[in-house]
């Protein structure tokens, strides 16, 4: 449980730290952000989240596994991020059940584009639309610096531009990513992760580790 907390200090038991997801789940302030203070109960890794338009809500960091970091509340939403960018999903309504890249080396992380453009190919699987190894085109290009609020707080970051096409299904969008310019830490993002559903936004509260 060391990966959730901030501050390392591990030794949690599972009881406190299903109190502290069914706190977040309660954190819901109808369409408004998640405050401060809000956030600042929650003693370990979290991020906001919401559905275009919807609730903002807090999820917890539960696993960190080989970089893949799972996020979760008591109301059984799942979110799986690497490197910033959703490879998973679970009580979204509309969920990306998985996400690859045909590449073994994998998918660069948004933050490679602050060096130079780049193109991807990946492989996305979406079960309640019955369709598996969606081939996604990608290409990610650097925006341009700008500001983020997040809790308040002012945080300069990159914006990154990735866009996506598919043929089967009919499908074209493009994420945007707000990443440090000094680490490639995503803060913040917008993402598409199913032909049928809304952008998923994401901002960090309190990073892992």
């Amino acid at each position: 449980m060391s990966a959730c907390s901030s501050s390392n200090s591990g030794n949690t038991s599972y009881a406190q730290f299903f109190q502290v997801i069914r706190q977040s789940w309660t954190a819901s302030v109808g369409k408004a952000r998640i405050s401060r203070e809000q956030a600042a109960a929650i003693p370990y890794a979290s991020l906001g989240y919401r559905l275009e338009g919807t609730n903002e809500d807090i999820l917890v960091l539960a696993t960190d596994s080989g970089g893949d970091l799972l996020w979760t509340s008591a109301a059984r939403v799942v979110i799986v991020t690497r490197d910033g960018r959703i490879v998973r999903t679970v009580g979204l309504g509309k969920d990306l059940s998985n996400l690859t890249s045909r590449d073994q080396k994998g998918l660069p992380p948004p933050a490679a584009a602050l060096r130079a453009p780049f193109s991807s190919t990946r492989l996305e699987d979406f079960t309640d639309l019955s369709l598996y190894g969606v081939r996604l085109s990608c290409q990610a290009k650097l925006v341009g610096a700008q500001s983020v609020r997040i809790l308040g707080q002012a945080i300069a970051t990159m914006r990154v531009d990735e866009a996506c096409t598919s043929r089967n299904p009919d499908w074209s969008f493009t994420s945007s990513f707000w990443v440090d310019k000094d680490n490639g830490f995503v803060w913040r993002s917008r993402q598409h992760v199913h032909p049928k559903g809304p952008p998923v936004e994401i901002e960090v509260f309190r990073p892992p580790g």
